[in-house]
Formats: C-alpha cells, sequence, structure tokens
C-alpha cells in the first residue's frame, strides 16, 4: 500500500529521474568513441556436453544439436550488428562458457576485430557473464557475490582506451542477477548480494582512485524503480528511502558516488516482455564521472529495437531450437562513450 513504501523500503541501489549526457540520438561519426553493447543473449550453449547444462540445452538429449548451435550463433550475430553503431565492447549475459564467444567473434564477427574473449566459469552456474572487446582490457577481476552456486560472477573489465599509462581509466561492470523465478520476494536476498557487493566495490574504487569512471552493465532481473514492495529491494528510487542509501542516486545534489540511469530517457516499452508487460530489467547505470563534461562522457544510449528482432506483437522475438528462428528474449542496450 502506498503509504508504507517508504516504511518498507531499504533500498541499495536508487536511480537517477535524469539522465545527464543522454540525448536520444546521439549517434554520428566522431573521434575518441567508445561504443558498448549490453546483451541477454538467451542461453548461449556450444554442442558439447560438459554437465550443468539446462535439459533442452544438453547434446545428449538430441534437442541442442551443432546446427541448433551455429544457428543461434548466427542469429545472435545478426541481432548485433542491427545496433546503429558497431560496438567496440561486447557486454554479454546466458553464455555458457568462453568457447562459445570465440566462435562467435572468429566465425561470426569476423571483421568485428574482438581479440579479447572471456567468460570465467562460476561453479554451479549453468550460464556466465562475458565480453568480447576490440579494445585492449587492462585488467579483468571477477567478482562472486556468494550464498548461493547459482548466481552468477560479476566481471570487472579495467580499460585505457588511450593506450597510455596515464589515460583515463572506464571500469565496467557486467551483471547477472537472480531472477524472479520462485517469487520476487523469496528471490530478493540474492540480488540484494549483488547490489551490496557493487556498493562495496564502488566505495573502494572511489577511495583508491578519485573521480574513476564507472560503468554497471547488464541483467539486473529488476526494475529501476521498484515500489511498492513491502521488503528491501536491490533497486528502487530515492523518495523510497528512509535508511541512508548504500549507492545513492538523486539529481542535482548526488554526490560522486551516485549513478544515472539509462531507462531515464527512454519514455515506453522495455528490455523484456512477461506476463503482458514490458519489463525494464537490463540496464547501465553510470556514476558522474561520466557525466561531468570532461574527460570520457556518456554521449548517448538507446534501446535496440530494431523491427527484426521483434515477433508479429512487437516483443522480443526469442530464439528457437526447433524452428530455427529468433534472436533473443531480450532486446539489446547500446551506450556511448565520447571523450571531451
Amino acid at each position: 500500500m502506498k503509504r508504507n513504501i517508504r516504511r518498507a523500503s531499504v533500498l541499495i541501489i536508487f536511480v537517477l529521474t535524469g539522465c545527464a549526457g543522454c540525448p536520444m540520438d546521439p549517434f554520428g561519426n566522431g573521434d575518441n568513441r567508445l561504443v558498448i553493447l549490453s546483451y541477454n543473449c538467451q542461453n548461449l550453449f556450444d554442442d558439447v556436453r560438459q554437465g550443468g547444462e539446462y535439459p533442452e540445452y544438453d547434446p545428449s538429449s538430441g534437442e541442442w544439436t551443432n546446427e541448433t548451435y551455429l544457428g543461434k550463433l548466427a542469429a545472435l550475430a545478426a541481432a548485433i550488428q542491427k545496433a546503429p553503431e558497431e560496438p567496440d565492447i561486447l557486454l554479454l549475459q546466458e553464455v555458457e562458457n568462453s568457447g562459445t564467444l570465440e566462435r562467435l567473434s572468429r566465425d561470426f564477427l569476423p571483421l568485428g576485430g574482438y581479440d579479447f574473449h572471456a567468460a570465467p566459469r562460476a561453479q554451479g552456474a549453468a550460464v556466465q557473464t562475458g565480453l568480447l572487446s576490440r579494445i585492449p582490457v587492462e585488467k579483468l577481476l571477477v567478482h562472486r557475490p556468494g550464498g548461493s552456486d547459482s548466481e552468477r560472477n560479476i566481471l570487472e573489465i579495467w580499460l585505457n582506451p588511450e593506450g597510455d599509462e596515464r589515460g583515463e581509466r572506464i571500469v565496467l561492470m557486467n551483471n547477472h542477477w537472480k531472477s524472479r523465478l520462485g517469487g520476487a520476494e523469496a528471490t530478493e536476498p540474492q540480488r540484494l548480494r549483488s547490489a551490496l557487493l557493487l556498493q562495496r566495490r564502488t566505495e573502494e574504487l572511489n577511495r583508491d582512485f578519485a573521480g574513476i569512471n564507472i560503468l554497471f552493465a547488464g541483467d539486473f532481473n529488476e526494475d529501476p524503480w521498484e515500489t511498492g514492495r513491502e521488503y528491501p529491494t536491490a533497486l528502487g528510487t530515492q523518495e523510497d528511502c528512509v535508511a541512508p542509501p548504500v549507492i545513492c542516486v538523486g539529481g542535482e545534489s548526488a554526490a560522486a558516488q551516485d549513478f544515472y540511469a539509462f531507462w531515464s530517457e527512454i519514455p515506453e516499452g522495455g528490455s523484456y516482455f512477461y506476463g503482458g508487460t514490458w519489463e525494464r530489467i537490463d540496464h547501465f547505470f553510470w556514476n558522474r564521472s561520466l557525466s561531468d563534461g570532461s574527460g570520457w562522457d556518456v554521449a548517448g544510449c538507446i534501446l535496440v529495437d530494431d523491427p527484426m528482432l521483434l515477433n508479429e506483437y512487437g516483443t522480443p522475438l526469442a530464439y528457437s531450437g526447433k524452428t530455427m528462428r529468433g534472436y533473443s528474449d531480450h532486446l539489446p542496450l547500446l551506450l556511448v562513450l565520447e571523450r571531451r
């Protein structure tokens, strides 16, 4: 009930209502640009049984074959190529292993120049977070929220796009939080653990590297403006908060550790459609260092909702191994950074 929202919610990551530096049509030519695509690619499994696969993607079942695997790779490449700018970095969720990304880059995106690929395995998790990059990765750290074997890794990716020792670093965090399967309230503690991990890491980075650029991305399995819950939630708005915020986001007075949200500039729709409703569970969040008018800043962001990626009802056309049609049950998000 509305009158109880403020008392019931202790929020971990808060979301700005404004999207600084994020025009709706930012794309065009220019130097010093970094294009990042985040995409839940819907269960990219290879055709080799390794144990731990979901039943429908277990090659020993006869349903998931070399043909369906290659079809999935071709579909994923086609979806990526629908982005209005060619990505320099692909932050992917629901990837079985790094071999699938190597195959995607080598055989289906050969002109992309994605020389770096990684999808570190989290013990007990069927799918991982992964990345492809044509920008040299200076450092890759793997974080595990803990508490459950099914929780996916959070990848911390350090970039130095200028390539020199004094260059301005950008830290990306690729996330795939626990789904709400089993009930939103019952599964919220696992998302809270992931949020707390990001909060602690943000505090460390701000302490050790003043003014560091931080960008969170991925499938958070939660709306950015979780309201009306009678239990603590990992994402939410500033006005829902009564306890001191952990990672607070809040308008003009936002402090250095606060974050802006991709969805603040997208007026309608979402990236995932479930139960007859659009959901905004895929995200980019960035700190004020990427919106301060100097160095690297967010130049724009867009939801990649090309008609090819949609079914006849205008919702994401999920990939089907039986029909060899479709792409993913999510839509990609694209963000552009530009050096001022």
